[in-house]
């Protein structure tokens, strides 16, 4: 396959399809991420709307890339669109840090430990939850009791 000659090497029509089909996807994160920050979102007060972002693709990307690639047998570039392109513009780990700075320089030492705890421990909870329920999911009933 004819490519793009580069200093690291060949850059290939794939790699280039898949950077494209990572930025559509990226658009369409990124858009909602925004959406949801302008309903939950307040200029002075938590930062409900990232909060909310990171917990959500805290539990939908470990999910995704367990359970629905397996059982819909998604190839490889899609799930890299949607886990890298969607869900890496929709959380944002450069807002939470700018948030949780805010609220420091706010001097709203409460909600500033709310936010880091529960964005923090909530998010691998979320992950560890997301990856044993998509375990569970992926082998359901009829292929544990053959392996029983």
């Amino acid at each position: 396959m004819e490519g793009i000659k580069t200093r690291r090497g060949q850059v290939t029509i794939m790699k280039i399809k898949e950077s494209l089909a990572v930025g559509s996807f990226a658009f369409f994160g990124g858009i909602l991420r925004y959406l949801i920050g302008l309903v939950l979102n307040q200029p002075t007060g938590f930062p409900y709307g990232t909060l909310c972002v990171n917990l959500i693709g805290a539990f939908c990307l470990p999910f995704l890339m367990r359970y629905i690639v397996a059982r819909l047998h998604l190839s490889d570039q899609l799930a890299l669109a949607i886990g890298t392109g969607f869900f890496g513009a929709f959380t944002t780990f450069s807002s939470f840090s700018v948030d949780a700075i805010r609220l420091v320089n706010q001097q709203q030492w409460s909600a500033f430990a709310w936010y880091v705890g529960i964005s923090m421990v909530g998010g691998v909870l979320l992950s560890l939850l997301a990856d044993y329920w998509a375990v569970k999911l992926t082998h359901g009933p009829e292929e544990q009791e053959v392996s029983q």
